[in-house]
């Protein structure tokens, strides 16, 4: 019997927090796809030494590899920087996507080796595209806002519990001290990240001058517009804004069906949480102080009548108000907004 050769070789990865869960498969020469060998390693730099040994030992030299795993975390990091820097091709996804495969093939069961199984099919079946490292700038940048997200976060629920202390029958002094000592010492805490990520970006004339001018546009501060611009790696891997509203899950999901289904319309929210979270406020403050932008809220606010639905298109406005003058490298215009209108549409400017 004649043995079959690889035509195609694909390493699904299941990442958890201590362990890889991994699955080699074979696309045969008959289209058919086989399991040839399943193990588990470390998720640590002794682990993905012996992981790339164990690749070795089961690789076709002539046949194409390509390594997928999903993005968990950051538990999936180090092990798509290390291969990356092993020269494997290595394809990141988005947790939906490898959800939506997996229902596609009516998989019922659900566990780590099941899950690097389906990675190694999809990695055949599917042309992915190869994930490229942020650089190390905007790495550092990511982390630092995020970081002051968290910090955030535990500020706002100490107030909640300051509060809480305050109003409470015959407050305890002493814990209302210990709330404020800690709510100040959160506020230390923020002002340095701040200081950390100004600094990046001062030491960066390329991305410094772009993004002041960015900042022009009232409402859009630095903080906001660079924790955007490391979220997407500086738009690196966008080739048009469609792809930059899906990855940050400003994407329309409309369900509607014959006459009788008629669901409600609404972004699909599977995307960049962070990005949607520091497009909040810029959005209600860009409404107040740039008339384009409020003019452009009353339109959408007249179509819907929900006021949060128009904040959201002012969201995703900003958005690609950002990635336009950033991948430009241009200035803003105040008026491009109203030249983008449809002629029936169109008032005249506002006076400055």
């Amino acid at each position: 019997m004649t043995k079959l050769l690889p035509l195609r070789q694909c390493l699904g990865i299941d990442v958890s927090k201590d362990h890889l869960h991994v699955s080699f498969s074979n696309q045969e020469s008959d289209q058919r796809i086989r399991v040839i060998a399943s193990s588990k390693f470390k998720n640590n730099s002794p682990g993905l030494n012996q992981l790339i040994v164990w690749i070795k030992k089961h690789r076709h030299g002539e046949a194409d590899l390509v390594l997928v795993m999903e993005a968990t975390g950051v538990y999936h990091e180090q092990a798509a920087y290390f291969l990356h820097e092993k020269g494997f091709k290595v394809s990141v996804l988005l947790p939906n996507k490898a959800k939506a495969f997996a229902r596609s093939l009516n998989a019922k069961s659900k566990t780590d080796d099941i899950d690097a199984k389906i990675l190694a099919q999809m990695g055949l079946e599917r042309k992915l595209e190869q994930w490229k490292p942020a650089s190390e700038n905007m790495l550092k940048i990511k982390r630092l806002c995020r970081e002051r997200v968290a910090l955030q976060q535990h500020k706002t629920a100490a107030m909640n519990q300051s509060h809480a202390c305050k109003s409470a029958h015959l407050p305890e002094k002493s814990s209302q001290t210990r709330w404020k000592q800690l709510i100040r010492f959160l506020n230390k805490q923020i002002k340095e990240v701040e200081q950390n990520i100004k600094q990046i970006v001062l030491k960066d004339p390329v991305l410094k001058g772009k993004v002041e001018k960015i900042c022009v546009v009232k409402g859009l501060g630095l903080i906001s517009v660079i924790s955007i611009i490391a979220e997407t790696d500086g738009f690196a891997l966008f080739r048009n804004k469609a792809q930059l509203i899906s990855f940050s899950g400003y994407d329309v999901v409309q369900r509607e069906s014959g006459t009788s289904v008629k669901g409600v319309t609404r972004i699909s929210k599977k995307g960049n949480s962070h990005i949607r979270r520091a497009l909040h406020f810029p959005a209600l403050v860009v409404v107040k102080h740039e008339k384009q932008f409020q003019a452009f809220f009353q339109r959408t606010l007249e179509k819907s009548f929900i006021k949060m639905k128009a904040y959201v298109a002012v969201q995703r406005k900003i958005l690609v108000l950002i990635y336009t003058l950033y991948k430009n490298n241009s200035d803003y215009d105040p008026q491009y907004l109203f030249l983008q209108q449809p002629q029936k549409n169109r008032q005249e400017p506002c006076p400055a």
